[in-house]
């Protein structure tokens, strides 16, 4: 299995600007994985910012592909430097051609405190960690090819999609690496978990499984990614995501997913679209929904 810190490696270049050529992407595509193109950016920006700051929200706007055999470089800007907030964009580029942007927002972690008396959250889903006696839960034997260093547990293997359901999954994600590492690590890792398996629940009402895609799936890929972090979180112990499509159309879909801790605390809120394209010949059930 691939080294996280390998993985999420950044080699700086100057003050501002730092490269990867570490870059993974599946095996039947040159496209580098867009969780981890999250991850570096995020990562990259805190390489710019104090070491007493931690991620409050990411969003990314995807322009064009990254190429995962080729070098990318992230090149960060300062926004602004607040008391407490503090923001950064990072721009990803291939040969000078921008493929990708984020605008990151850190506070303070102390500002955390801040009103702690007053909060709430949307209650976990009330289902069994992986290895519980009822636990509906597999590792998923297939997951990310190619030493993905990510532990998936599902409930539908890809085999399983091919039978048309409604457009939402729970699955569970874990970091096999038990080494400690810092908060804002912590969070990169939280923010490379975001991108795990979430178009396939774009499609799922029409059946249409992921690996390998069906000759009629023509693209489906991430065009917008927006991560909201609410508190911190050990990615070395499972990490339920309950995500929901909320709508598909004109070739864009809506999905919104939920993260939740091992503890039940929810630690981050993900809103993601994607581009999706079905030849419009072919013959599809009609969506479970």
């Amino acid at each position: 299995m691939l080294d996280i810190d390998e993985f999420l490696g950044l080699e700086r270049v100057d003050e501002w600007t730092f490269s990867s050529s570490q870059l993974w992407g599946a095996p039947a595509t040159v496209n580098a994985f867009g969780g981890q193109l999250v991850a570096l950016s995020l990562g990259a920006a805190f390489k710019t910012v104090p070491d007493n700051y931690i991620a409050r929200s990411l969003h990314t706007q995807f322009m064009d592909c990254v190429d995962k055999t080729r070098t990318a470089t992230f090149k960060v800007q300062d926004n602004a430097l607040g008391s407490r907030i503090v923001s950064r964009t990072v721009q990803c580029f291939q040969d000078e051609r921008l493929a990708m942007q984020t605008v990151c927002s850190f506070i303070a972690q102390k500002a955390q405190d801040f009103q702690a008396q007053f909060k709430h959250q949307t209650p976990m889903p009330e289902i069994e960690q992986p290895g519980a006696g009822n636990s509906a839960f597999m590792l998923d034997p297939q997951g990310y090819p190619n030493e993905f260093p990510v532990k998936i547990w599902v409930t539908e293997l890809d085999s399983d999609l091919v039978t048309p359901a409604p457009a939402k999954q729970r699955i569970w994600l874990e970091s096999p690496d038990k080494r400690t590492h810092s908060e804002q690590f912590q969070q990169c890792i939280l923010a490379l978990f975001t991108d795990v398996h979430f178009t396939r629940v774009i499609v799922r009402p029409f059946g249409i499984r992921m690996a390998p895609p069906p000759r009629h799936l023509r693209k489906i890929v991430s065009i917008d990614h927006h991560i909201w972090f609410h508190q911190s979180v050990d990615p070395r112990r499972p990490i339920l995501v309950d995500t929901e499509c909320k709508q598909l159309g004109a070739g864009r879909g809506v999905v919104q997913s939920e993260m939740y801790a091992h503890d039940r605390r929810l630690v981050a809120t993900v809103v993601q679209e994607g581009r999706v394209e079905i030849d419009p010949h072919v013959r599809l059930p009609s969506p479970k929904l």
